[in-house]
C-alpha cells in the first residue's frame, strides 16, 4: 500500500498545494485606546467583521468603546465612516472623546425615506464596503429592535465577512445580541457594572458620578489562542460640559 506521503505527492503532482493546509495569516489591528480589551485582543480587526453586542436598555459602555476606537484611527490620520441606524451620535462627544471629526463620515438613517432604518444602514454600509479607502466602518445598530436585528439573514453577514476580508479595514457592527456567528472574527459582550460617585452622599448635597465601571466578555477572539472566557472590566470618566 502506497505511503500517505507518497499519496500526496503524486496528488500535488498534478493539483499544486491540493493538500496544503491554508494558514490565515495574521490580521492587523487597530487598537481601541482601552487597555483591558487591547491587553487581551490586541485590538479590533482590520480585514474582519466584529461585533461588539449590548443592551439598549442600561449604560454598557459601548459609545465609551466605539468613541475610542474612532478616537485613536482618527487620531492615526485613517478616514471612518460611522453608519448611525438610530441617529443617535453627538458629534460634541464625539470632539470631547477625541474624535477627529474632519476625518469621519457620519450617515444618519431615517427620516423621510421609503427604506426603513435598519435597511438604509445596510445599504450605506454595503456601498461603504465596496467603496473602501476606510480604516474603520463602524454601524450602529444597537438601538435598534433586537427583533428586527435577527431577521437580517445570515448570508448578509456572511457576504459582508468575504469582502472586507481583503481590505484594511475594520468592519464593526454594534448590535443588541450576537447575531453574525461564525462570521465575526471578534465578538464582545458590554455591560454595566456599576458607578462610583465622588465624594459621600448627604441629605444636603448630592454627589458627582466620577466614572463608570464596565463588564467586558470576549466571546470570539481573531487570536491564535482563545482567550475566552476573558473578562477584563474596563472604567469610562464621564464628559461634562
Amino acid at each position: 500500500m502506497a505511503s500517505l506521503a507518497l499519496i500526496k505527492t503524486q496528488v500535488e503532482s498534478r493539483i499544486p498545494g491540493a493538500l496544503t493546509v491554508y494558514a490565515r495569516p495574521e490580521p492587523e489591528t487597530l487598537p481601541t485606546g482601552i487597555a483591558a480589551l487591547d491587553d487581551q485582543t490586541g485590538g479590533i480587526p482590520k480585514g474582519a467583521l466584529t461585533q461588539i453586542c449590548a443592551s439598549p436598555e442600561t449604560s454598557s459602555g459601548k459609545t465609551t468603546l466605539l468613541l475610542s476606537l474612532l478616537a485613536q484611527a482618527t487620531g492615526k490620520e485613517h478616514f471612518c465612516a460611522l453608519v448611525d441606524a438610530g441617529d443617535c451620535f453627538d458629534p460634541a462627544s464625539g470632539a470631547a472623546a477625541g474624535v477627529c471629526l474632519s476625518r469621519l463620515l457620519w450617515v444618519r438613517c431615517g427620516g423621510k425615506h421609503r427604506l426603513k432604518p435598519v435597511e438604509q444602514a445596510f445599504k450605506a454600509a454595503d456601498i461603504l464596503v465596496q467603496n473602501g479607502g476606510f480604516g474603520v466602518i463602524a454601524v450602529d445598530l444597537s438601538n435598534v429592535e433586537e427583533r428586527l436585528v435577527r431577521r437580517i439573514p445570515l448570508a448578509t453577514w456572511f457576504r459582508f465577512s468575504r469582502v472586507v476580508e481583503k481590505m484594511p479595514t475594520a468592519l464593526v457592527f454594534l448590535t443588541p445580541s450576537a447575531v453574525a456567528t461564525s462570521c465575526a472574527a471578534l465578538t464582545l459582550h458590554l455591560g454595566c457594572k456599576g458607578p462610583r460617585w465622588s465624594g459621600e452622599r448627604t441629605v444636603s448635597h448630592g454627589c458627582l458620578l466620577a466614572n463608570m465601571e464596565f463588564d467586558l466578555e470576549i466571546r470570539r477572539t481573531h487570536a491564535k489562542k482563545p482567550v475566552a472566557p476573558a473578562r477584563p472590566d474596563f472604567t469610562a470618566r464621564p464628559q461634562w460640559a
